[in-house]
């Protein structure tokens, strides 16, 4: 280590890296079950990495409330020690949420906010 700047770095890594990945890697998964394409089949590459994003933010902010969660409800399973695979399934309904929402403003492109606000309430 050349100083403590460097073991900062490291230790934010070890903290958040480690739960992006596992969060992003769950989502990478899900990309075979439903990949991002265009409405014309061509693969989305902008929406895919919006996607692993949004999965590795979700691994990072709701995995350890999730472990919580389940140590206090299912005590007998060991998942303190084994958090990896908890992070893997908060991460990858961020998947489904993305597409969802990349889904439905696709329907709306070309409407200003107005007329989206306004189907919104309608459907509501």
């Amino acid at each position: 280590m050349n100083g403590p700047g460097e073991a900062a770095g490291l230790a934010f890594f070890k903290l958040y890296g480690l739960k992006a990945g596992l969060g992003m890697i769950g989502a990478a998964l899900l990309y075979f079950v439903l990949p991002p394409v265009k409405p014309d089949g061509t693969f989305d590459q902008r929406e895919f990495v919006v996607r692993l994003a949004c999965a590795g933010i979700a691994s990072m902010v709701f995995g350890d409330l999730a472990v919580d969660v389940l140590v206090s409800y299912l005590p007998s399973v060991p998942l303190a020690e084994n958090r990896s695979a908890v992070y893997l399934l908060v991460g990858a309904p961020a998947w489904w949420v993305t597409r969802a929402a990349a889904l439905w403003l696709h329907k709306r492109n070309g409407k200003d906010i107005a007329e989206a606000a306004e189907e919104v309430r309608k459907t509501v």
